[in-house]
């Protein structure tokens, strides 16, 4: 397993806690490993980032941030549809969109995605 793979499965252990603000310190350390020339995937990372913001923004009270911050994460994300393969990302912009939809219409996030790793760690296989 990958440096960056043992990274992410301790995103997700913060994430899936809701510790949305760990998770995206930890991600911006993923997004070091990536030379400025790989443009798509610091791209990627960053929208993923920038999402583990807006949820951190919304968990403390600040629906309007998280809004603007779900838009560009949209975005952002949409270009990683192809070719990004550790983190599932149309099922995270499953969940963005359904953020943006309720949040335009006054409602409340209903529910977090996840962290969707599109591989299993060892201990996951036991």
């Amino acid at each position: 397993m990958s440096v960056e793979e043992e990274m992410l499965l301790s995103v997700k252990k913060l994430w899936d806690e809701g510790r949305f603000y760990e998770a995206h310190e930890l991600l911006e350390d993923i997004w070091r490993l990536y030379p400025k020339e790989d443009r798509f995937s610091r791209n990627c990372y960053q929208g993923i980032i920038r999402l583990a913001i807006a949820y951190h923004h919304y968990t403390c009270g600040r629906k309007d941030s998280a809004l603007r911050v779900l838009r560009k994460v949209r975005d952002q994300l949409s270009e990683c549809l192809k070719d990004f393969t550790l983190v599932d990302i149309p099922y995270l912009l499953s969940f963005v969109n359904s953020s943006i939809e309720g949040l335009e219409s006054g409602e409340d996030i209903k529910a977090f995605p996840v962290f969707p790793l599109n591989y299993q760690s060892d201990a996951e296989l036991l």
